[in-house]
């Protein structure tokens, strides 16, 4: 059986819940509450063990399918995208995060106008206090800039996420025939 990627992912994810499920069955008998309770206990065992077993399964053709993910992942392409989205995303939060999201400098001419306000106050006789004045050193130009290539970088970062979506969907894998049965088991497919 063959499905995208996509519907394979889909599909593992689904397993993953349905491991997780707790069995129906129990995994404590009250032997008070039976005459015959070592059958009970038996039969409660038997029904256990077969539930977990069913969970194994589940597990077998969940990595069956990760690993066959992986695989077309890196046979199609997909895996050099991602890759690149993450270099993309990495720079977006670099950029934001030491240029865009830091105050801009005034212009030269408020600045001069503001330093000479801070000197002379420094300079009169009766001032004892520290003075300074902090400037920016990311211009409005630069950050204007800065901004462009991050809008840029975004175009690029939603180009990848259309090729990977394509890859997704049109790449398909074959599922072995215990995976199907597995997944049919579970009414997953």
């Amino acid at each position: 059986m063959k499905v995208s990627l996509r519907k394979a992912n889909a599909l593992q994810e689904q397993l993953n819940e349905a491991i997780k499920n707790r069995p129906s069955a129990d995994h404590e008998v009250n032997v008070v509450d039976y005459e015959m309770w070592k059958s009970e206990i038996e039969n409660a065992q038997t029904k256990w063990y077969k539930e977990v077993e069913s969970k194994l399964k589940m597990v077998e053709a969940r990595f069956s399918i990760r690993k066959s993910i992986a695989n077309h992942n890196t046979l199609c392409g997909v895996t050099d995208l991602l890759t690149d989205l993450n270099h993309v995303e990495s720079k977006i939060t670099t950029i934001q995060r030491w240029i865009l999201q830091r105050d801009v400098r005034s212009k030269d001419e408020v600045l001069e106008k503001q330093r000479s306000r801070k000197v002379a106050r420094a300079e009169n006789a009766d001032y004892d206090g520290y003075i300074s004045m902090d400037v920016s050193v990311i211009s409005k130009g630069d950050h204007d800039h800065w901004t462009e290539k991050v809008q840029e970088l975004r175009r690029t970062k939603a180009k990848i996420n259309d090729e990977l979506l394509s890859l997704n969907i049109k790449t398909e894998i074959d599922l072995t025939p215990e995976v199907v049965k597995t997944l049919k088991q579970e009414n997953l497919i």
